[in-house]
């Protein structure tokens, strides 16, 4: 990794607002970027919101929230089908727990999952030779993708490390 030295760092911020979905009923989406970012290397999340609607089927408390960015799976959970109780993996980016102390005064409520450990920080092998955009899937315990009516607002931020010159390979 001595080549990488020179890098470069971005932060992104994937707004479900401005997004563009790949349908009207699925947390299935994408932000593109103005200029593709060469030789990303790794990944650094900063925080996580999501605003539900108190009445949402996803608000249950210790319910997670799988978040899928560009097929990388950095997390792995375990889930039981409640059919003949076996285990099966949900991969995921990153997952998202609802807290047990909603509050009941309001219509919404926003999980916020801040980051401030080298946890959060992911090496991309191999490393991807452009990124031009990210896209985002929205999956519950399930791991069946969340109907966009279950949530209001979902925003990440992440730190994105690269190289825009080009790299010489021996």
């Amino acid at each position: 990794m001595s080549e990488l030295i020179d890098y470069n760092y971005k932060i992104i911020v994937i707004d479900s607002d401005c997004a563009t979905y790949y349908s009207p009923t699925a947390c299935d989406f994408y932000i593109s970027l103005d200029e593709p970012l060469r030789n990303v290397y790794k990944l650094n999340l900063i925080i996580t919101l999501l605003n539900i609607p108190n009445n949402s089927s996803l608000n249950t408390p210790l319910n997670s929230i799988y978040v899928n960015l560009n097929n990388i799976d950095r997390l792995i959970g375990k889930n039981k089908t409640l059919v003949n109780d076996t285990s099966y993996n949900i991969n995921a980016f990153d997952s998202i727990i609802i807290d047990s102390t909603i509050p009941n005064d309001t219509s919404n409520t926003t999980i916020k999952n801040d980051f401030h450990n080298s946890d959060t920080i992911h090496y991309l092998n191999p490393l991807q030779p452009q990124v031009a955009r990210f896209n985002i899937k929205l999956y519950d315990k399930n791991n069946v993708i969340i109907n966009r009516t279950a949530i209001n607002r979902f925003i990440m931020k992440i730190g994105v490390y690269y190289n825009n010159k080009k790299l010489l390979r021996s």
